[in-house]
């Protein structure tokens, strides 16, 4: 058996991408806090802020050409997220595209005579649970998940039987990389009429997204696209009342038009390559997976299977996992610790715990997400320093 935390060999790290391609950083192993942008988006970002700083809602031809520039953008990524275009909208910020649609669902089945009851999976993200909490008068019922994080289809269903407005479940928790079984819960759903949103963060541009939803946000930041873009996609059988209409396609404010441009730039590049990209972060994340089984008082939580290619959380018992991260830092390896919505707090993980696997008050967690153009050389690097480091730490 060969040894997972053996070097690899540059011939192990496939020419994937066509030059010029991805190049993160070595060591740089935290894509959730977002894929270093792609050459060729920055490029297409330059050039659409000459084309197209003007506001596509205009009639005069700076204004037309505008919002030529934003309407073949926004073509480009429904047609990489295959969706129809019509259907697809874009805003600054997957929070805030998440509140429009959250919120405007909401306000549209309340009209229709729904119970103020929206049913959300205990492993969302605090953007969707802000959004639910923000709604007037709204019951906000958790759906528990088991060991993997995957929800409990049983106890979504019971729950759906006593009504809601909406339910919320994500396509994959961006945390754990447990892939959620969206189409059992998609069928309950059109079952009992009632619409689901998902959240597709850290899905798209690593895993096809399917069409198991009624409601999908997609962020551009994770194929190599620019911060201040996010996807919304609503489906037209559900009816969405949204506080401000959308104005051509753009959900809140003035649109960045540059944002979007770049975004589906990215999008056309990666979309030939992703799955390659996914099938090397497969055997990537496995080792990780296979190397963390001997290190003493560690576990990889989450499905080992049906789970995103690029992702792994790592549990340590008698650690803090930001003392690691950040001894990890100095020998330059970046990765992260808890979720991405409480890494910045002294908040533990809410995923890991509803999963019941992480005891904030003994344990510590390392979450390991991979760029596109990941090399052999950080996954070496890491594995060679991480168990050092979580020794040392309980020393």
């Amino acid at each position: 058996m060969s040894d997972p935390q053996a070097p690899a060999s540059a011939a192990d790290t496939p020419e994937i991408w066509p030059d010029p391609g991805p190049a993160p950083l070595a060591g740089y192993l935290d894509a959730v806090a977002g894929q270093p942008v792609l050459p060729v988006a920055t490029q297409a970002l330059v050039a659409a802020l000459e084309q197209g700083w003007s506001d596509p809602a205009r009639l005069h031809h700076h204004g037309r050409r505008a919002g030529l520039v934003l309407d073949t953008a926004r073509a480009a990524i429904a047609g990489f997220l295959g969706v129809p275009v019509a259907s697809c909208f874009v805003g600054s910020s997957g929070a805030d595209v998440l509140r429009a649609a959250i919120m405007g669902l909401y306000q549209a089945r309340l009209t229709a005579g729904a119970p103020a009851r929206i049913l959300v999976g205990a492993t969302e993200s605090m953007a969707v649970t802000f959004a639910t909490r923000a709604c007037p008068g709204v019951e906000t019922v958790t759906i528990p998940v088991d060991a993997f994080g995957r929800i409990d289809t049983e106890a979504l269903s019971a729950a759906i039987g006593d009504g809601a407005a909406l339910v919320c479940v994500q396509q994959a928790n961006a945390e754990v990389g447990t892939v959620q079984p969206v189409q059992d819960v998609h069928d309950l759903c059109q079952q009992a009429g009632i619409p689901m949103v998902s959240e597709a963060i850290q899905v798209a541009g690593h895993r096809a997204v399917g069409d198991a939803w009624d409601v999908l946000v997609a962020v551009p930041r994770d194929w190599g696209g620019p911060p201040g873009c996010a996807v919304l996609v609503v489906s037209p059988d559900v009816r969405w009342r949204p506080d401000e209409a959308p104005d051509r396609g753009w959900v809140g404010g003035f649109p960045d038009v540059a944002a979007v441009a770049a975004a589906a730039t990215a999008a056309e590049f990666v979309e030939p390559h992703w799955a390659a990209q996914a099938a090397h972060h497969t055997a990537m994340i496995d080792r990780i997976r296979t190397a963390a089984e001997t290190w003493p008082g560690v576990q990889a939580v989450g499905d080992p299977v049906d789970r995103l290619p690029h992702i792994v959380t790592l549990v340590a018992d008698a650690v803090v996992g930001e003392i690691v991260v950040t001894e990890l830092d100095k020998q330059s390896i970046a990765v992260a610790s808890g979720s991405a919505c409480t890494a910045d707090t002294r908040m533990p993980s809410h995923v890991l715990e509803a999963m019941g696997v992480f005891d904030p008050t003994s344990s510590g967690s390392l979450r390991v997400s991979l760029p596109y153009g990941c090399t052999d050389a950080s996954i070496d690097a890491f594995l060679h320093e991480a168990p050092q480091i979580i020794a040392a730490a309980r020393g």
